[in-house]
């Protein structure tokens, strides 16, 4: 009964942990999905207007251009032509306001295709209003100033005909007392000749008085008028290019406005600067797709048979060494590993082994802790895990059980070298050795920096142990012993060590393309020599462990630790 309330909570709890799980996907999509379409509108409506207004600048520059040769043409036309064209910009004027609709500037469309049609006959709309009225502005002046001309020559007109009634009204006095003077007597005497000419000059002297009246109240009048038509002739025409830019200002503003709602769009925050390094960021992962490939080819085309064909390393003849050959196993057999083996540890001797290797020993036997494998060689020591050592002393023969109690896929090796002979060993496969407990441990390091095997291997620095020492080995899956004798090629990543008389190269891999892939590496170990022997493990796994975090940090600390040999 608990079991099944357990499992029905359990049930319960996982399902409705999923549907938390899908109403968050579910609403963090429909966000993503609307501000991905507000900003897609925001741009299109952007990118929209700004075409009409760029349309619009390019219409207005023909539009100016036309209006100005037009109406540069009518300074010389006539009081008739000018009204005439007046009367129809104003009808085109009247023609356009009347077009006019509800802005869509400000409001947004969900068709884009009407909302930029509308943009650019809205923006040309109020391009050719504004040069239609700056031209009826300027023909309404240039009439004003035509009119005033006429005003002023009439002025001129009338002001000589006054001169001249006043002139003559003038020579009419004169005449009149011209004759008064010549018969002041008989001018005043009715009947006489000299009477009725001078009723005459004063009949006309009356009438040249009217006239000249009449002369000067037409004068006075068309005064009046000029004075208050009294414009100047306008300068040439020349569209108002400010004026011209306020009429889009309804366009710009909008612009304006979209741009900063797609400011606010966390999607348009994001676009610019992704884009700005994306063609930097495509390079990288390019150079990182093409750059190890090429490296690799290098490696493999070049500096591999450089290295092929330089002469092989010998450590013996190196250190000047007349080395014994290690014992081998029975002939057509070369796996010397097993999952437990069992040593007789002589008095005298002592083992230092690996608390976890030890699986039964001597009651009688003495154990101690050894820190260190060898104090003159620290940093190896613990690289190589060889720390916390396990010393069994006995002062009988006692037998010793070693197995790897750790990993069920080890075995264990027992490498026995006697005097006289030395093995270079790799330490990350050692696990114990018995020696002789008066004596040191015959260990040393030697460098190979002039070697270009050891550099496309890394591995320059080579330590080699002394006889008489017995090695306790493992592997994976097993270790195996054999000959080198006319050439052997292994894996590097399964050598665990060879004789010091074997001559040691390098020989590239077969193909190219599982290299390239990392599924082999570049070179492989070659041993020769018909008395030299190699030691290797059968199925290497470090730095094997593709797909976990952590592989390229082994990798790498692998490769440091082969460099100095361990």
């Amino acid at each position: 009964m608990r079991q099944l309330l357990t499992a029905t909570l359990r049930f319960l709890l996982r399902h409705a942990l999923q549907f938390a799980l899908f109403i968050v996907i579910l609403l963090a999509g429909r966000l993503l999905l609307a501000e991905w379409r507000a900003y897609s509108a925001g741009s299109e409506a952007v990118a929209a207007r700004r075409l009409a207004a760029d349309g619009a600048d390019s219409h207005s520059a023909g539009l100016a251009a036309a209006a100005t040769a037009r109406v540069n043409a009518l300074q010389k036309a006539s009081q008739a032509a000018i009204a005439t064209r007046l009367k129809e910009v104003q009808a085109q004027l009247t023609t356009l306001r009347a077009r006019q609709q509800p802005s869509l500037f400000t409001l947004p469309l969900p068709d884009t295709t009407t909302l930029a049609l509308h943009a650019q006959e809205e923006a040309t709309r109020r391009v050719e209003i504004e040069v239609l009225a700056q031209e009826a502005r300027y023909l309404t002046a240039l009439q004003a100033a035509i009119s005033g001309e006429d005003a002023r020559q009439t002025l001129a007109r009338l002001h000589a005909e006054h001169v001249r009634a006043y002139a003559t009204l003038q020579a009419n006095l004169r005449q009149r007392r011209q004759l008064e003077a010549q018969h002041p007597l008989a001018a005043r005497l009715p009947g006489s000749d000299a009477y009725a000419q001078l009723s005459q000059l004063e009949a006309q002297g009356q009438h040249l008085r009217e006239i000249n009246l009449q002369a000067y109240q037409a004068w006075a009048a068309q005064h009046a008028r000029s004075s208050a038509t009294n414009a100047a002739r306008p300068a040439p025409f020349a569209i108002d290019t400010q004026a011209l830019t306020g009429a889009l200002a309804p366009v710009q503003k909008a612009i304006t406005a979209g741009e900063a709602q797609l400011a606010r769009n966390w999607i348009a925050r994001w676009r610019a600067p992704v884009m700005d390094v994306a063609p930097t960021a495509a390079l990288l992962v390019l150079s990182a797709i093409l750059l190890p490939a090429a490296i690799k080819a290098f490696f493999y085309f070049v500096l591999a048979p450089v290295a092929a064909r330089l002469p092989p390393l010998s450590i013996a003849r190196t250190l000047q060494l007349n080395a014994a050959s290690l014992p081998l196993p029975p002939h057509g057999e070369s796996r010397i590993s097993a999952v437990s083996q069992a040593l007789l540890l002589q008095p005298g001797q002592r083992m230092l082994i690996h608390p976890e290797y030890l699986q039964s020993s001597p009651v009688s036997s003495t154990k101690r802790t050894q820190w260190l494998l060898d104090w003159r060689f620290p940093f190896t020591s613990l690289a190589a895990g060889m720390v916390a050592l396990t010393r069994l002393e006995s002062s009988e023969p006692a037998s010793v059980t070693i197995s790897a109690s750790d990993d069920p896929l080890l075995e264990v090796a027992i490498v026995h070298l006697p005097a006289g002979s030395t093995l270079v060993f790799q330490p990350r496969g050692l696990v114990g050795l018995i020696a002789d407990a008066g004596q040191p441990l015959a260990i040393s390091s030697h460098w190979r920096l002039g070697s270009l095997h050891a550099w496309l291997t890394l591995q320059l620095r080579f330590i080699v142990f002394r006889g008489p020492v017995t090695l306790i080995v493992r592997g994976c899956r097993g270790v195996r012993l054999e000959r080198a004798g006319q050439g052997r090629s292994i894996s590097q990543s399964a050598t665990l060590g060879f004789s010091t008389d074997v001559l040691y190269s390098t020989l590239r891999s077969e193909t190219f393309i599982p290299y390239l892939r990392g599924q082999q590496a570049l070179l492989n170990d070659r041993f020769d020599g018909g008395n030299g022997v190699y030691l290797y493990e059968e199925t290497p796994r470090h730095g094997k462990q593709p797909g976990k975090v952590g592989s390229w940090f082994e990798g790498f600390t692998d490769a440091i630790l082969k460099v100095f040999g361990i």
